[in-house]
C-alpha cells in the first residue's frame, strides 16, 4: 500500500465539505476537473504524475476520468460524507459511490470476532441516548417513513423523482391497515420535499406526518419497521437498532436483500417479509445478527472520523491509501480488514 501524498480531484459541488481536507495532499492541478475532456487536457500537460485521484460522490462523467486513471496507472478512491454520525464522518471506497462501491459487490460468509466486536462497540455507544416521548399524532404499532431530500443527488441519479407521493402511496396500499405510517420531516426540507404531501395524507389511512424536531432515536426505537427511499435512517434503524428495513431505491446495501429488503412499487403487490413486521423479533436469527454486524463493520472500516481527518494528515492520507482502488487490488477484502 502507497500512502497519497500529491493527487487530483473532482467535485460536483462547489465549498463542499471536502474542502478542509485537501491540504493534506499537493494539489498538482491546482482546480477541479469537471469532465473527461478536462482530464485529458490535464494528462497531455502534466510534469507529474500525480499518486491519486479523489472522487467526491456522483461526479458527472467519473466513468471517462476512472478510465483514463486506469490507462495512465493513477490509483483512484472515492469519498463521502459517512455514517454515524451521517455528516461528521468521511467514507472512502476503492471502487466509487453508493451502489458502485464495492459493499455491494461483497458477500457475507462469516461476521469475524474482530467485526463482531466493532460492530457491539459502535453500536452500544449509538444507542446510548436518552428516550423521550413519542409525538402525540403517534399511535404504535407504526412504521416510520423518514423523508429525504428530493433534490439529493443520489435520488436524482437512481430515482428521477419530483416528489415522493407516489412510492409512499404504493408502501401504503401494501402496509397491513393496522399499522400507522408515520412520515417525519427532513431536518432540511424545503416546500419542494414535501409537495403533494398535505393532498396525500387526506387520501391515505392511518397515516400522520410528524415535524422535523421529532425525536428521531424514540421514533426508531418504538417502531416495528422502516420505509423509505436510501435515507441514512434507513442503516441506522437496520444495523443499529435491528428494525426491518424496506428500500425503494439503490445505495451501499444494494444486494444485500437479507438486511435492506428492495421494493419495486412497478411489480410488488404486499410487502416482502412482512411476517417481519409483524414480529421484528423473527429477523434475530444467529445468520442475520451476524450479517447485521459484518455490514456495519464493513461501513465503519470504510470511514474516518471527521475530527481526526481534518487534523491528523498521516492518518487521513494512510485511510485514503489502504482504500484506493490499487490497495483493493493488492489486498482484495483484506483492505477492509485494519
Amino acid at each position: 500500500m502507497r500512502v497519497p501524498v500529491s493527487y487530483v480531484w473532482s467535485n460536483p459541488y462547489y465549498n463542499s465539505a471536502a474542502e478542509k481536507y485537501r491540504m493534506h495532499l499537493q494539489d498538482l492541478r491546482g482546480s477541479c476537473i469537471f469532465s473527461e475532456v478536462d482530464m485529458r487536457k490535464y494528462l497531455s500537460r502534466m510534469k507529474e504524475r500525480p499518486d491519486i485521484m479523489l472522487l467526491w460522490g456522483f461526479c458527472t462523467e467519473r466513468t471517462g476520468m476512472v478510465g483514463l486513471c486506469r490507462e495512465y496507472g493513477i490509483d483512484v478512491a472515492t469519498w463521502e460524507d459517512g455514517f454515524f454520525p451521517h455528516y461528521d464522518t468521511i467514507h472512502f471506497d476503492p471502487l466509487g459511490f453508493c451502489w458502485e462501491s464495492s459493499l455491494p459487490r461483497m458477500m457475507f460468509r462469516g461476521c469475524s470476532g474482530l467485526q463482531r466486536e466493532r460492530a457491539r462497540q459502535s453500536r452500544e455507544a449509538w444507542l446510548a441516548k436518552p428516550v423521550k416521548a413519542l409525538p402525540a399524532a403517534v399511535r404504535p404499532p407504526y412504521v416510520l417513513w423518514p423523508l429525504q431530500l428530493v433534490g439529493d443527488k443520489v435520488n436524482e441519479w437512481d430515482l428521477g423523482l419530483t416528489d415522493w407521493t407516489g412510492l409512499i402511496r404504493h408502501f401504503r396500499s401494501c402496509l397491513p391497515a393496522r399499522f400507522q405510517l408515520v412520515l417525519k420531516d427532513h431536518p432540511l426540507f424545503s416546500a419542494r420535499d414535501v409537495a403533494g404531501l398535505d393532498e396525500l395524507l387526506r387520501e391515505l389511512p392511518n397515516t400522520v406526518r410528524v415535524p422535523r424536531e421529532s425525536h428521531l432515536p424514540t421514533l426508531l426505537r418504538e417502531c416495528q419497521a422502516v420505509a423509505g427511499a436510501n435515507s441514512s435512517v434507513l442503516y441506522e434503524a437496520r444495523l443499529m437498532h435491528h428494525k426491518p428495513t424496506y428500500a425503494y431505491a439503490r445505495s451501499w446495501f444494494t444486494n444485500h436483500d437479507d438486511l435492506f429488503v428492495p421494493v419495486n412499487p412497478d411489480f410488488c403487490r404486499s410487502l416482502p417479509r412482512q411476517d417481519w413486521i409483524e414480529n421484528p423479533a423473527a429477523m434475530r436469527t444467529e445468520r442475520l445478527n451476524d450479517y447485521t454486524d459484518w455490514f456495519l463493520a464493513q461501513l465503519l472500516a470504510r470511514q474516518l472520523d471527521g475530527k481526526i481527518a481534518a487534523q491528523d494528515s498521516l492518518r487521513f492520507r494512510t485511510h485514503l491509501g489502504r482504500l484506493s482502488y490499487h490497495s483493493y487490488l493488492e489486498q482484495g477484502d483484506a483492505a477492509f480488514d485494519a
